[in-house]
């Protein structure tokens, strides 16, 4: 199975990868580079801030969550302000790539309403063309998990990818957490702040890229400990599953 470099084709199942891997055992999540994190999950994370560590089928994989802050909806129209990337290297070793991104153009009022990101923020900032390198490394032949990452920021990745010139990054998976819950029909709101709350997450700083990449990492974890019936058998069982 090819992750391509379109969204048109990545299939909306919630997981996605190009090669088989066993999904069966637990994703323990001991992670997020202290800058990410606010007090409260740090503190929920028993002190182990500053390392991620993975148990089951993702030992040995970079497992990174991706969360986009930007200018509005519209991939087409509008711009990230702000990106980042929380987990884990091959080895272990923990990634904190993050970054205010200057769009090139004003942030709506409405939109700083949201993230907290003013122009002022950004003024001395690049724009995205020079973090693509960055972003790139650390994307490629990763485990993405994001929450509507399918939807929303990979969408708006290809359209600041396609507007400089360069090719969208492959991962090695994405893994939507929304996607996940929405087929699991979790009771309740799927928006990941309701969902964070259901399963005892803290998110403060909610809206920043850094605390909701992170939050979504946690949330992953508690999802596949909460039904790990739905998360055995190769990956490809685990996605037709999810595609049901």
């Amino acid at each position: 199975m090819e992750v391509t470099r379109s969204i048109a084709t990545i299939a909306k199942v919630g997981l996605v990868v190009p090669v088989t891997v066993l999904l069966h055992g637990l994703l323990l999540i001991w992670l997020l580079g202290a800058s990410m994190c606010s007090k409260r999950l740090r503190g929920f994370m028993g002190g182990a801030v500053g390392r991620m560590f993975v148990t089951g089928v993702l030992e040995g994989m970079k497992v990174l969550g991706f969360d986009l802050e930007t200018t509005g909806f519209d991939p087409r129209s509008e711009r990230v302000v702000e990106f980042a990337l929380v987990g884990s290297d091959v080895d272990g070793t923990p990634m904190n790539v993050q970054s205010l991104v200057n769009p090139g153009r004003r942030i709506p009022k409405n939109a700083t309403a949201v993230h907290g990101i003013a122009d002022s923020d950004v003024r001395e900032v690049g724009a995205f063309e020079s973090h693509f390198g960055e972003l790139s490394r650390a994307i490629s032949d990763s485990v993405i998990v994001g929450h509507n990452v399918l939807d929303f920021d990979w969408r708006f990745l290809e359209m600041e990818c396609l507007r400089a010139g360069v090719e969208t990054p492959i991962p090695r998976a994405i893994v939507d957490t929304l996607v996940i819950s929405r087929r699991l029909m979790i009771p309740g709101r799927h928006r990941l702040g309701d969902l964070c709350e259901k399963f005892g997450i803290p998110l403060d700083g909610a809206h920043r890229a850094g605390a909701d990449a992170s939050a979504t990492l946690l949330l992953l974890w508690r999802i596949m400990q909460r039904y790990p019936e739905k998360f055995k058998g190769t990956l490809d069982e685990v996605l037709a599953s999810f595609s049901d």
